[in-house]
Formats: C-alpha cells, sequence, structure tokens
C-alpha cells in the first residue's frame, strides 16, 4: 500500500470516469467554500474541515484513478519541487 493516501480506496473506483472525478472535487471545493462561508468567524470550523477533508479524498482518488504509486510518488516530488522554486514554502 502507498504511503502517500490518507484515506482507504474507494470501493466501485472503475465505476468511475475522469469527468466524474473532476466534478466530485469541484462539488466537494464548493462545499467546502460554503461551510467557510457559513461558519466565517465561529467557534465551530469542524465542517470546514470535514470538507477539506473530503477535498482531499476525491484528489485521492482521483489520483488511483490514473497513476500508480510510483507515478504518485513522482508526481508529489514534482509538485513540491514547482511550488519550491515558486517561493511557496517556509524554508528558512
Amino acid at each position: 500500500m502507498s504511503e502517500f493516501y490518507r484515506f482507504p480506496a474507494m470501493a466501485g473506483l472503475n465505476e468511475w470516469d475522469n469527468a466524474q472525478q473532476v466534478e466530485k472535487i469541484e462539488e466537494e471545493a464548493e462545499e467546502a467554500e460554503e461551510a467557510k462561508e457559513a461558519y466565517y468567524g465561529s467557534d465551530n470550523e469542524i465542517p470546514y474541515g470535514v470538507e477539506l477533508m473530503d477535498v482531499i479524498h476525491a484528489a485521492e482518488t482521483a489520483l488511483r484513478m490514473n497513476f500508480n504509486d510510483s507515478e504518485v510518488s513522482h508526481l508529489h516530488e514534482l509538485v513540491i519541487e514547482k511550488n519550491r522554486k515558486r517561493g511557496y514554502y517556509d524554508e528558512r
């Protein structure tokens, strides 16, 4: 099992296509935005956090649908390097 993923693989993974999974990611991102707006300034940020985790879960599912563990590891490294070059990380 890959060390990258935080969630179990979805059942029926082969029943979804890429377009449907991208729609799912977008849906989860919209739900996160709605949760943040609903709880902005509130002491209860849990719904927002749960929706953010759903975005990660949906993205992990898309990765599983298209790439093997070795490819995911390589993609992870590429994203880190891209963002490092852009100065996004606090690496003092």
